[in-house]
């Protein structure tokens, strides 16, 4: 190490001394893994919020009887659409 000059480390001033960097690493690569293996879930909610905006849309279109705006209904129903069932 450039700043001990050349001097002998024993090896609990190694540890001090390389345990940061080490544990920073660590961390870090920790945090890219945990936002990387959001990607999927992010994807997944973000089409589904989509066909829901989307079958509200269609369906509000459709002008129900009795309903002014998109209600309760309108909104179960896509649900049920986008869920597959």
């Amino acid at each position: 190490m450039g700043d001990h000059n050349s001097q002998q480390l024993t090896a609990r001033e190694m540890v001090r001394a390389h345990a940061y960097p080490v544990l920073a690493a660590i961390s870090s690569l920790s945090l890219v893994c945990i936002a990387v293996l959001q990607i999927p879930s992010a994807v997944k909610h973000h089409r589904y919020n989509l066909c829901i905006d989307e079958q509200v849309s269609l369906r509000h279109a459709r002008k129900l009887a009795g309903q002014d705006g998109p209600g309760k209904l309108i909104y179960l129903k896509a649900v049920q659409h986008c869920e597959g069932r």
